[in-house]
């Protein structure tokens, strides 16, 4: 199940975050409300700002169907490459995990959510760009009714994966 929780934000003050409850990538639980989580920030980062960040190399889009498909997992590793780049201590293994809390390192590998990162990305270029794709993402009709139900749900502080 996707969740809306709440970052800290830094000069803006608190905001809505969006997380997932288990990990989305190559052999990984992929629940399909988690995986369109996914593809819509993909979506938003990529396609809906401008400048956008770049996509992955030949990709015109990114469907928001809740599959892990190989279009998904390009996306996952390309987003996990550009963090990298921009010297965010981060594994590239192809999974976006559910992150804890905003700023915090995994507890095993002690490196960034890629997730935390691509929230982050879309929140802070949306404000500057004066836009709310993301801010209004549980409202947008351009988003499956199961996705957007799920986020219709009352906040949460941590994912299912952790709660354990």
């Amino acid at each position: 199940m996707a969740f809306v929780t709440t970052a800290i934000g830094t000069a803006t003050g608190p905001h809505k975050a969006y997380n997932i409850d288990f990990a989305v990538g190559a052999a990984k639980s992929n629940l399909r409300a988690d995986v369109q989580l996914v593809q819509a920030l993909f979506r938003i980062a990529h396609f809906e700002l401008s400048p956008a960040f770049d996509p992955p190399a030949g990709e015109k889009g990114i469907e928001v169907d809740g599959k892990v498909g190989p279009a998904t997992l390009r996306f996952i590793l390309h987003w996990q490459r550009f963090a990298k780049s921009q010297g965010v201590k981060i594994l590239l293994d192809g999974t976006l995990d559910p992150f804890r809390k905003q700023g915090e390192f995994s507890t095993i590998a002690h490196v960034r959510y890629a997730l935390e990162i691509l929230n982050n990305a879309c929140h802070n270029k949306c404000l500057d760009q004066n836009l709310d794709n993301y801010k209004t993402l549980p409202d947008r009709d351009d988003i499956p009714p199961e996705l957007r139900g799920e986020l219709a749900l009352p906040q949460r502080v941590i994912a299912k994966q952790y709660a354990k």
